[in-house]
């Protein structure tokens, strides 16, 4: 390894390589006589005129000297340009006097010293040599890597010639020696030339350059003085300070350029931040106060500073709290009041007069600001509001800025506002924020944040924005923010703002009536001025109160009148309210009066019938539950029947009018989307006291807009919307799909799409909705398929499944309206029944939608009817009515309840230990292994967020009843409390000293129960986090706990075997239920408190009476430990989850299991029911979260197939069906296609060792058994023909002749038996093995027989004449099967010495040995045309051959044991077999589908689902696992325990012809 000097050089390699060749080139050859003759010259020659040069003359000159003006420098380069003005610092030792004289080694004795006590002065040429000869006597020593350093050097060896002679410099001298300490500067500077490349560096290279050339003149310099002397000392004087003034003005160049260069990259360096935070922010540009709007959106939005001369005290009063820096100065200005009170007029006055319009003597700046409106989505979206002011406050503060980009989570830019405040402001502020500023002041740096009309934002996120602003303000200290908010008052904030020792707020209800009437005053006289000082001044100021936005809605009212005809509106105002003269007329009252006017004016031309369709259209606009445009209300409201839509009689041309008509109150945004000025309106308008006549009836208007919605999709929805040219693209890799969606769906339509189930769910359910019923009913037959289709096209796929819901519930309430009026009302039974029906069809179809959208089906349209309707396991008759369209998708069938009832599979990735969902049913929260938390959309299935922070497995998770917090219990042994919509931790209740296994809220959310393996419960408080009581009994792990409905009581199970049930409130033990043999894992209370049920180690689930603590029934059913249980908010089912991998549901009152729910592969280890008891959510260890359908989960019913290893498999001559054979005694026979059993032969009496099909026009079945004998089945009715005895043992192997008219037979008694079918009769008795013989066949001639046997032989015998033709011997081991080919001029056998042989028939040579099986072969046969042969063997294997190379073709796993059968079907094509594992597997070695796996799968074998075509690996379909499709290639799976399904794909429509696959009615 080089020493670290050598080290330091090496990176300048180049560089230095070159330094070293222009040295090598410009330094001449050491001659002796010029070194004598210069030593000579310098040491004497020169001694009396030097000496004559008095000190005054050294400096003369140099004073006079301007100063360098300084230039912008590298870092560290000011040092140099101080050192021009201050003079150069003596740093080295004084130099000896041989260098001071310039002498050297040959220079030969030095002069001696002057006498100390007299002064000489040098002359101007005696100065001249000591420097800048002594400066070229020395060039000779600068030698480095570097090319700048050959600067540094000359520098230093300059700075030490000016120490020494320091005294005796010219002012050129002076010069020189100043230029080369900058020079050294500037080394300095570049020392790490990682920092200037000089690739990158233009400046850099002008500079090496130019030290390059005036080096090399330099250097010229040097031998032109050594040969010369000092001839002309002057002239070489001035060259070498002409030299360093161009070295100097090259340095200053370099300086110059490369620091523009470095402030341009920090501003372009400092741009992209910007615009980085920007794209990540997402920032509103509309809530900004700078925002320019048009003048129509300015008129909108309201946006104006106040009057001058208006609000001043309250003005005044927030400028000195802003500018307040004492530490008493509260952080948040809260100004509230009612609406239309001014706020946001102050507020945006505000946010201008600290940017814009500041005062040199503000101590604060604006930092961000956040101007809410409903205008927008992005100024009414509270999610918008924290990444717009940390941007805002990121382009003002830098530190901050570079904080954000670092450490900033950025994630949290979809989470909800407090998490968005912790992670985006509170963490990158604080750890921006220095204490004190350069000068060791505290940091002066104040920004105020300015966030107005909260009350603006949707539903109640506006109150939540500023509770979690207060909560984070009150948790940390934030020096140097201020916030001033407003919004309408809200009783809970007041009550949270009290609580602060220092607040600040101002009430704008509480400022004295005059001064609001003044600032008004002022208002109306700048927007009215041709009324100042006028009644009707007079008036309107009376009118307005103390309203701001009276007087500004009056103002837009009036601005579209002329002078004479707003007098007349004043007037009229006036005359038709007298009691407004009564000044103490309330704000709202004086709104009703305005509002009143305002609609009477609208509306007053026209009669009772146009009036109402015009409050319809108003009602419209203010009811709809999304904001609308008039093309959408006008087609909601007239159907096409009502008015001809032309451009004359158009029903949008009326809508518009209307909506003209009210520009007082309404207005359009810029997507032509119609809203209200001002909520008060709305509040006005819903208020029958107040509006009256005007007054919106809800149930009435939502009953019109749903017959509007169902009239609309009628006329739109079809199938295949948007012309998809593929089924096989998914929608994101459709490029022209956004586009036909927009041209297809039109507003109405989408609109209608998205509401229908809203406005039905709102309309009136008595005899009104009559319509709405038959609409439904007609919706439902078809047009619901489209609709989904439609929803998914629009992203909103999501919402189908609760719409439909909701849907069936009101369905089931009109139905239970009509029982009760049905003979008041003269409704026909069967109407009732139709009611009834379509809440029935209304669960299925839901149930249908989010099978859909909750599968990644769903991210191809097409797959809406290719995947999920062909897979959909539901046989209501709904689903049933909808195939019967579709008669081109592909074919499905499924075996077993497994895939009945599987809705949504969720994917963890890890092992889930709990489960639970909202109240609404909207979000999924699973806890696992590893800590983590995870949040899910309940229709869809994708993760909304994980919640971090356990650090032992999440082993309890639970809601509280309105979803606003989750509680967790973790094997950290803590318990923690979550906000339930933004994931953020809210505490951490700590105390138990063991894992906490179970943890519930109270049903009213002010307490936590959880119970822990330190075996005790604790009751906590649920909002400080304080631990309430601890309940203390159990003598072992308490598994779970639960708090009856009304919170009095609380139930325990324990590994004690005991469930204990407790006083809620004094913690006392109320009653102890014995009756479990083994450790209680789970218990839960029925809603109405009564009973409680428990599930237990010891298999069992049992139902008790809560008061008494008596058993009530004990539910018996699953095969191994109950992990959770649950019961549904009806109160007549209870749900069971199990270490036996299964979901059982059970009748509470009977005891008796519903439904069995299989598809986890792994313990359920908890389960959960939906708030309607329709749907079942579990978690298992196999890493999933489960969905199913309770209404369609079908009742366990037994899968046929074989109790036993399956021991010979066979199939028709049609090859429409398989028969095998076990050692359970039975034959069966299977449908191939479908794998559904089609009969079962009954009749011997021991176990059935080989079965046979006949390939004459009779379908007839052999078998052979360990009883001995051979018996005939008819294969149609599964009646026994024949029993052929004779054998002395069990009969190992049957087979028919090609002609079906004998058998042979093979038999552990060593015999071949051949026999007439017919008769039953023995034909011949074949002997010859001295063992017992294991397989026998025909040829297909019927001339000869093969037989194998475990004497290791093979035999081939005459048929005719029952003579043994050939011995085949070869095999190691006992032959195990062996079979011709078709032609019969080969043998294949297969032996458990491993191996597969082919023989020649005529020759018995060997020609083939086929290796590659790890055990024995048990069966083997050959292809129809003899080209493969497939062996099965007992290493879980089916192998195919090439019959003639003996290359193995495919090696086809997934039998469980030992594969003891297999087959080729007729077609030569497909394999079937039988195993030890008790199934038999239908194989396709060419199949048209393949499996897609996972790109990175966690596991061998992770399927996605999707199955491909080949080789083109097109998207055929997708399959859900629950429905348990085997992996291809095998295409069948027949087995008594594994439920499995079948593809059928050969006559579907897909790819560019899956529009095909629908037939519309006729």
């Amino acid at each position: 390894m080089a020493p670290k000097a050598a080290q330091g050089t090496k990176k300048h390699r180049t560089l230095g390589t070159w330094i070293k060749n222009k040295w090598d080139g410009l330094t001449p050859s050491p001659t002796p006589s010029l070194q004598a003759s210069g030593s000579a010259n310098i040491g004497t020659g020169m001694g009396a005129s030097i000496r004559a040069v008095s000190q005054e003359d050294l400096t003369q000159g140099l004073k006079k000297e301007p100063a360098r003006k300084r230039t912008a420098s590298l870092p560290g380069l000011d040092d140099a340009n101080r050192m021009v003005s201050q003079g150069i610092a003596a740093a080295p030792p004084p130099l000896s006097k041989a260098l001071v004289d310039g002498s050297n080694d040959h220079a030969g004795p030095a002069k001696p010293r002057e006498s100390a006590g007299v002064l000489t002065q040098p002359s101007p040429m005696k100065v001249a040599l000591n420097f800048t000869g002594t400066l070229l006597k020395r060039l000779p020593e600068i030698v480095d890597a570097n090319p700048v350093k050959v600067a540094s050097s000359l520098a230093k060896i300059i700075v030490e010639i000016t120490t020494a002679v320091k005294d005796n410099m010219d002012a050129v001298d002076r010069r020189i020696a100043s230029t080369c300490a900058q020079l050294k500067i500037v080394d300095d500077a570049l020392d790490d030339p990682m920092t200037y490349d000089e690739k990158k560096n233009i400046w850099l290279r002008e500079f090496k350059r130019t030290l390059e050339c005036e080096f090399a003149k330099l250097y010229q310099l040097r031998e032109e003085w050594l040969a010369r002397k000092i001839l002309d000392y002057e002239d070489e004087k001035k060259r070498i300070a002409e030299i360093f003034e161009r070295v100097n003005e090259a340095r200053i160049q370099f300086e110059l350029g490369t620091g523009i260069a470095v402030y341009k990259a920090v501003n372009v360096i400092r741009n992209d931040l910007m615009l980085l935070l920007l794209d990540r922010l997402k920032a509103s540009r509309r809530a900004d106060h700078k925002y320019h709007a048009g003048a129509k959106e300015r008129e909108r939005l309201g946006r104006a500073v106040c009057t001058p001369g208006t609000r001043v005290d309250i003005i005044h009063s927030i400028l000195t709290w802003a500018n307040d820096l004492s530490s008493e100065s509260p952080s948040v200005y809260w100004m509230f009041g009612p609406a239309g009170s001014g706020k946001s007029t102050i507020a945006f006055t505000v946010a201008r007069r600290f940017e814009l319009t500041g005062d040199e003597t503000d101590t604060i700046r604006l930092g961000g600001n956040f101007l809410c409106s409903r205008l927008f989505d992005e100024t009414r979206t509270v999610t918008q509001i924290v990444p717009t002011i940390v941007y805002h406050l990121a382009l003002r503060c830098a530190a901050f800025a570079e904080t954000l980009r670092v450490a900033g989570n950025f994630d949290a830019i979809d989470q909800g506002p407090a998490t968005q405040l912790k992670e985006l402001l509170v963490d990158p502020w604080c750890k921006s924020r220095p204490l004190k500023d350069e000068d060791g002041l505290p940091n002066p740096g104040r920004y105020l944040i300015v966030v107005d009309a909260l009350d603006e934002m949707e539903g109640t996120d506006g109150s939540e924005f500023l509770r979690a602003l207060l909560d984070v303000i009150r948790e940390n200290k934030l020096p140097g923010l201020k916030f001033f908010i407003t919004s309408r008052s809200d009783p809970d904030l007041v009550a949270r703002v009290e609580a602060f020792e220092r607040k600040e707020w101002c009430r704008l209800q509480d400022v004295e009536r005059e001064v609001v009437r003044g600032d008004i005053a002022k208002y109306l006289q700048t927007n009215l001025p041709h009324f100042k000082n006028s009644r009707e001044m007079d008036q309107l100021l009376t009118f307005s109160g103390g309203l701001f936005i009276c007087a500004v809605t009056l103002v837009r009212h009036l601005g579209r009148l002329q002078g004479h005809e707003q007098r007349r509106v004043i007037a009229s105002l006036f005359s038709g309210s007298p009691d407004l003269q009564n000044s103490t007329l309330s704000a709202t009252r004086l709104l009703d009066v305005l509002y009143n006017q305002i609609l009477s004016e609208a509306f007053a031309e026209f009669d009772t019938d146009l009036r109402f369709d015009r409050l319809r259209i108003l009602h419209t606009f203010l009811s709809t539950p999304e904001r609308t445009t008039t093309t959408t209300v006008a087609p909601l409201l007239f159907s096409d029947d009502s008015m001809v839509d032309t451009s004359a009689f158009s029903s949008a041309a009326v809508v518009n009018d209307v909506l003209s008509r009210l520009h007082a109150v309404l207005y359009t945004d810029e997507k032509q989307l119609v809203l209200s000025y001002h909520k008060s309106f709305t509040d006005f308008v819903y208020d029958q006291n107040r509006s009256k006549e005007f007054c919106c009836s809800q149930a009435a208007l939502n009953e019109c807009l749903a017959e509007g919605c169902f009239r609309i999709m009628k006329a739109g929805l079809r199938f295949n919307m948007a012309n998809i040219p593929s089924s096989f693209l998914l929608d994101s890799e459709n490029s022209g799909l956004a586009e036909q969606v927009n041209r297809k769906i039109t507003d109405d339509l989408a609109y209608s799409c998205r509401q229908w189930g809203f406005h039905l769910y709102l309309a009136t359910p008595a005899t009104e909705s009559k319509s709405l019923v038959l609409m439904l009913s007609d919706f439902l037959q078809l047009r619901a398929l489209f609709w989904i289709e439609a929803m998914n096209l629009l992203g909103c796929v999501g919402l189908c499944d609760p719409t439909l819901r909701a849907t069936g519930s009101w369905a089931a309430r009109v139905s239970r309206k009509f029982q009760t009026l049905r003979k008041s009302l003269g409704l026909t039974t069967v109407y009732e029944q139709k009611d009834t029906t379509l809440a029935r069809l209304c669960a299925e179809a839901a149930s249908f939608a989010l099978y859909f959208s909750g599968s990644p089906a769903s991210s191809s349209t097409p797959h809406l009817y290719v995947s999920a309707l062909a897979t959909w396991h539901g046989r209501e008759d709904i689903c049933e009515r909808w195939r019967n369209y579709f008669p081109r998708i592909p074919g499905f069938t499924t075996r077993g309840a497994r895939a009945g009832s599987t809705l949504m599979e969720i994917k963890v990735g890890s092992e889930v230990k709990a489960v639970a969902v909202s109240e609404d049913g909207r979000v999924i929260a699973s806890g696992s292994v590893g800590g983590l938390l995870h949040l899910w959309e309940s229709t869809t299935g994708k993760v909304q967020c994980a919640l971090e922070g356990h650090s032992e497995w999440v082993a309890s998770v639970a809601f509280s009843q309105d979803g606003s917090r989750i509680v967790s219990g973790s094997g950290d042994t803590t318990v923690r409390v979550w906000d339930g919509s933004t994931g953020m931790a809210l505490s951490i209740l700590e105390g138990h000293n063991g894992e906490v296994n179970s943890v519930v809220f109270s049903r009213d959310g002010t307490r936590i129960v959880s119970g822990s393996c330190d075996q005790t419960v604790r009751v906590w408080d649920a909002s400080t986090g304080t631990a309430l009581s601890v309940l203390e009994g159990h003598s072992s792990w308490v598994r779970s706990v639960a708090f009856s409905r009304d919170g009095s009581w609380i139930v325990s199970g324990s590994d004690d075997k005991t469930v204990r049930v407790w006083d809620a409130m004094t913690g006392k033990a109320m009653s102890k239920l014995d009756g479990h043999s083994g450790r209680v894992w789970s218990v839960a209370f029925s809603p109405d408190g009564t009973r409680i049920v428990s599930g237990s180690w010891d298999k069992t689930v049992r139902v008790w009476d809560a008061s008494r603590g008596t058993a009530l029934s004990v539910l018996k059913g699953h095969s191994s430990w109950v992990r959770s249980v649950a019961f549904s908010s009806e109160r007549t089912k209870v749900v069971s989850g199990s270490q036996d991998r299964t979901v059982r549901v059970w009748d509470a009152r009977r005891g008796t299991v519903l439904s069995v729910l299989e598809g986890h592969t792994d313990t359920v280890t908890s389960v959960a029911f939906s708030w309607d008891g329709t749907r079942i959510f579990s978690g298992s260890d196999d890493k999933t979260v489960r969905v199913w359908d309770v209404v369609t989960g079908k009742s366990l019913s037994r899968l046929e197939g074989h109790s036993g290893w399956v021991t010979s498999v066979a199939f028709s001559r049609d090859g429409t069906r398989i028969v095998s054979a076990s050692v359970g005694k039975k034959v069966r026979v299977w449908d191939a296609s479908t794998g559904m059993a089609l009969s079962v032969l009954e009749g011997h009496s021991s176990w059935v060792r080989s079965v046979a099909c006949s390939w004459d026009a009779r379908t007839r079945i052999v078998t052979g058994s360990q009883d001995k004998t051979v018996k005939v089945w008819d294969a149609s009715t599964g009646v026994a023909l024949s029993v052929l005895e004779g054998h002395g043992c069990a009969v190992t192997s049957v087979a028919w002749s090609g002609d079906g008219l004998r058998i042979v037979s093979g038999s552990s008694d060593k015999t071949v038996r051949v026999w007439d079918a017919s008769t039953g009769m023995v034909l011949s008795i074949l002997k010859g093995h001295s063992d017992g013989v294991c397989s026998v066949a025909f040829s297909r001639d019927r001339t000869r027989i093969v037989s194998g046997s475990w004497d290791r032989t093979v035999r081939v015998w005459d048929d005719l004449i029952g003579l043994v033709l050939r011995v085949l011997e070869g095999h190691g081991d006992a032959v195990t099967s062996v079979a011709f080919s078709r032609d019969g001029t080969r043998i294949v056998s297969g032996s458990e010495d491993k191996t597969v042989r082919v023989w020649n028939t005529s020759t018995g040579m060997v020609l083939s040995v086929l290796e590659g099986h790890s055990n024995a072969v048990r069966s083997v046969d050959f292809s129809r045309y003899g080209t493969r042969i497939v062996s099965g063997s007992n290493d879980k294997t089916v192998r195919v051959w090439d019959a003639l190379t003996g290359m193995v073709l495919s090696v086809l796993t997934g039998h469980g044991d030992a594969v003891t059968s297999v087959t080729f079907f007729q077609d030569g094509l497909r394999i079937v077999s039988g195993s030890d594992d008790r199934t038999v597997r239908v194989w396709d070695p060419h199949p048209i589908y393949v499996d897609e796996m996972a790109p990175q799968p966690l596991k061998a074998h992770s399927r996605t689902g999707w199955i491909l075509s080949v080789p083109a690996k097109d998207r055929l379909m997708f399959v859900p696992s629950s429905a348990n499709l085997p992996e291809s290639p095998c295409t069948l799976l027949i087995s008594a325990e594994i439920p499995s399904s079948v593809v059928h794909l050969r006559h579907a429509a897909l790819g560019t012809e899956w529009s095909q696959c629908y037939s519309p009615p006729s």
